[in-house]
């Protein structure tokens, strides 16, 4: 009988060690990127467009894995050449539906920001220095996974983030086999 609640015990400890090891990765970087590195570290990434000191990156082939989703559409957003941000296209529903779910298991309730002007509805996590927004356009049905790291994105105007984030983001999706252009498909 005694064996049970050590066993328990165990495997409490193992599920706690797996869930702060992935958060430590966000807090590290995204996959293999560091939050702050400079642009010089990853030749394999295609550059895709500037706007002021921001500039947007693909790495056409790549793909994430959230909770068993692929997700295909990566773009890395750099600010005066460091990493500071990370989108992800979201195509489907359902795949929104498993972000949101596997982001509240993970991180908890978020906070929920809705604009009628334009639209949009975000839902914000906080790590530690990783801001997380789920977002989506209501009425042209887009959606969207952020990331930003605060240490180098608090360095943006609050004004120009948004501006960045919610209008001048049109590069999904990305396509390995050919040279990411900017297209109207997600515009904020």
């Amino acid at each position: 009988m005694k064996k049970f609640p050590f066993a328990v015990f165990i495997a409490s400890y193992i599920l706690c060690l797996c869930n702060f090891s992935g958060a430590a990765e966000l807090q590290d970087g995204f996959m293999q990127y560091k939050w702050g590195e400079s642009i010089s570290q990853y030749d394999e990434l295609t550059r895709l467009s500037s706007k002021q000191d921001v500039t947007y990156y693909s790495s056409p082939g790549e793909t994430y894995t959230l909770d068993d989703t692929t997700i295909d559409d990566i773009i890395f957003g750099f600010y005066q050449g460091n990493l500071f941000a990370v989108y992800i296209g979201i195509k489907r529903p359902e795949t929104y539906d498993k972000i949101m779910h596997y982001m509240k298991s993970k991180y908890g309730l978020p906070d929920l920001k809705t604009t009628a002007k334009d639209n949009l509805t975000t839902y914000k996590w906080k790590y530690q220095d990783v801001t997380i927004k789920l977002k989506t356009d209501d009425i042209g049905y887009k959606m969207k996974l952020a990331f930003y790291y605060t240490p180098v994105a608090k360095n943006l105007k609050k004004d120009q983030l948004d501006e960045l984030s919610e209008t001048s983001f049109r590069f999904f999706p990305i396509d390995k086999n050919k040279q990411p252009k900017m297209i109207p498909l997600l515009e904020f």
